[in-house]
């Protein structure tokens, strides 16, 4: 220690010899080289260099006994240490007492004990009292560093600590924030210590490992990374035989704040403690770190995957739902008075009981007249813990026999390409009696980087099987996952593969009618899409409802509250109204698909109101009688598109019995009476 008695106070560079760094149990004594250069600078009361010592005497043969249980070592390998790639956490706090601050030997243990707790290992560390007020100190990890810095009077510190190996530093924001968030005295008349931290990958990691690293998804991208976020805790982290599970509460100051959020816990009156609903802190879900929904867009979420499907069909009895560990989809589907049987099949037991615990309003049935607390729990509603694929092949999906005529199953590859091509698609599907009027896939999104994803979504078996399990009318809705953007490649040749290869079986197997939507208020950063494809064409009829005829069948037939309030907090005729008309960008995206140039495809249908060709398609089934009358077909625009019907037919022959996102828009209530 060199104090400088003329700089500042004695009692600064006069707290006593700094902590020593504490060896890790279990783990060899690292043996290193030191060495240091110290200069002389000015406004520098103290210049401390402390290292680790020998091998303490309770440590035998260099290696100190384990006083607890330690991760498996695959967390904190050899081989890791030496990759070039790491982790990088930064650490702000305000509002933290001053006395601390500016206290070198306060602030040394703490860091002393932040490592210890976080299991790394402190080699050695350098710290400096500084004149006027403040502390900086940087320390020489095993894994790399941690440094700081401190302004009393403000009551600030940030600090940062990168470290290379596979363990986390997600578990040391919280001893951090209990180190060294020690709160000012109340005379100062400050709140409570404020955190803000971010968290990054660095370095560079071989593909493979950094496409599963759920720290470089969503989570990583969207969250972690973030500084700003006036809250950002940890809820729960879990990982199951399946996935890992992470469930975080954010507060972003761009649409709350902390003091907001504070006020609405208290009782003073104020507009916040009045509404509390409207301040709590977004609750969001990642599987595997990719986002999968959100406090503040799961009732839009759900209502835009249940409710369109629901009215396409008019009377569901019977639903299925893969996947919907969170019992959101659950709850949706519960909301319509008709409804007999509900089975979901989820293969994952804890992520259902982690969502029980920790996600209690994605399940909540409280409210609903005749229903129990949890939806889980609803006399309608059977959970099976299986695999959903081999579960519906189990029970509608036969053993091939070629022998037999059993060649219509598209699975069954009984004869060469130009046989199977000549087959009738629907030959023989009558002899499977499907029992579910709609189904859900609240699974994975088709586009997500897992060697299942492409398995659930390119399997023949299962795909044929869901088609199978259909009622004649029946319905079935996935979602796609983010919208298409104006210059989006062909999905054939992108990482949504599997979502242009869904699109394309579905159709072969027989389904009659596409429909395709967008949801921009889920939470995520890009409108979200679903996909809602009709065994029978006749569910035109309903999809195509205008805005008034949809109010009434919500009236009717969705189930009442005990509250009084609306049991669908964003559905309604508007909504539904706006999922009649697809994105322009879909149909921007099918042309590509084909091959074609843009704007010639598009010109097949041109969007001008103005032009004749509004309604170069025939008008689907019901159609009519869903607008109200044949006013609706009498008038000019239709009337020009009869004229022009015979010169688009050539045309249109390529398009029709195949989905297509702009016959459904010529189709649309919206343009027909524009």
């Amino acid at each position: 220690t060199s104090p400088d008695p003329a700089a500042a106070p004695t009692d600064r560079g006069a707290e006593g010899p700094l902590p020593q760094p504490i060896p890790r149990r279990g783990r060899a004594f690292p043996r290193t080289v030191y060495s240091s250069k110290d200069f002389k600078k000015p406004h520098v009361i103290t210049s401390d260099s402390v290292h680790m010592h020998a091998p303490p005497e309770e440590c035998v043969e260099d290696t100190c006994a384990a006083e607890m249980e330690h991760p498996p070592a695959d967390d904190d390998d050899d081989d890791s240490l030496h990759l070039p790639a790491g982790q990088h956490l930064l650490f702000d706090v305000k509002n933290v007492s001053p006395s601390f601050l500016d206290s070198e030997k306060r602030l040394a243990q703490a860091m002393v004990d932040a490592i210890h707790v976080a299991d790394l290992t402190l080699l050695s560390y350098h710290c400096h009292s500084l004149t006027p007020k403040g502390v900086s100190c940087v320390g020489v990890l095993l894994e790399s560093h941690i440094s700081f810095h401190t302004w009393p009077d403000e009551g600030v510190i940030t600090l940062d600590l990168f470290t290379c190996g596979a363990k986390s530093l997600l578990p040391a924001v919280k001893s951090l924030a209990e180190l060294f968030g020690v709160p000012a005295a109340p005379a100062l008349g400050w709140d409570k210590p404020q955190i803000m931290w971010s968290h990054f990958l660095r370095g560079f990691r071989p593909a493979k490992e950094l496409s599963k690293n759920p720290y470089s998804a969503d989570m990583g991208r969207y969250l972690l990374s973030y500084l700003t976020l006036d809250m950002k805790e940890e809820v729960k982290s879990v990982v199951t035989d399946y996935q890992r599970i992470d469930v975080y509460d954010v507060i972003n100051p761009r649409f709350n704040s902390l003091q907001a959020y504070e006020r609405s816990l208290s009782s003073d009156g104020s507009y916040e403690s009045l509404h509390p609903e409207l301040y709590r802190p977004n609750r969001i879900v990642f599987l595997d770190g990719v986002m999968q929904s959100m406090s503040q867009g799961d009732s839009e979420y759900h209502e835009a995957l249940v409710h369109p499907a629901m009215f396409t069909h008019g009377s569901p009895r019977r639903v299925a739902i893969i996947g919907g560990g969170e019992g959101a989809t659950l709850r949706e589907v519960l909301k319509h008075k008709g409804l007999e049987y509900v089975a979901m099949i989820e293969i994952d037991e804890k992520m259902v009981a982690t969502s029980r615990e920790y996600l209690p309003d994605w399940s909540d049935c409280s409210d609903l007249v005749g229903s129990e607390a949890s939806c889980l729990d609803d006399p309608k509603a059977e959970v099976f813990y299986k695999d959903a694929m081999q579960w519906f092949v189990d029970r509608y999906s036969p053993e091939c026999d070629c022998e037999a005529g059993d060649e219509h199953r598209h699975f069954c590859r009984c004869g060469d390409a130009a046989y199977y091509a000549a087959l009738d698609k629907k030959k023989g599907q009558e002899k499977i009696a499907g029992d579910f009027d709609v189904i859900f896939m609240d699974a994975l999104d088709p586009s997500d980087n897992k060697e299942f994803t492409d398995y659930l979504y390119n399997n023949d078996r299962f795909l044929e099987a869901l088609f199978d399990s259909l009622t004649e009318n029946g319905v079935i809705v996935l979602q796609l996952g983010e919208s298409v953007a104006e210059d989006a490649a062909p999905d054939e040749v992108t990482g949504n593969s599997n979502r242009a290869n869904i699109i394309k079986v579905l159709e072969r197997y027989g389904f009659e009618t596409f429909h395709i939507y967008d949801e921009e208020h889920c939470g995520f950063n890009w409108p979200w899409s679903f996909f809602l494809a009709c065994k029978s064409a006749s569910c035109d009829e309903n999809f195509y409802k205008n805005e008034a005829q949809i109010n009434i069948a919500v009236h009717q037939n969705i189930r009442r509250t005990k509250s009084k309030k609306p049991a669908l907090k964003h559905f309604d005729g508007a909504i539904m109204s706006g999922y009649q008309l697809p994105s322009i960008h879909w149909e921007h995206l099918f042309c590509r698909n084909r091959g074609e140039d843009q704007t010639s495809c598009a010109d097949m249908f041109p969007r001008d109101e103005d032009q004749v060709l509004m309604a170069n398609v025939d008008i689907p089934t019901g159609f009519e009688k869903a607008l109200g009358g044949k006013d609706v077909v009498r008038n000019e625009m239709a009337t020009a598109a009869v004229k022009t019907k015979e010169a688009m037919d050539a045309k249109m022959v390529p398009f029709l019995g195949k989905w297509n996102p702009m016959i459904s828009r010529k189709a649309s209530h919206k343009y027909m009476t524009a």
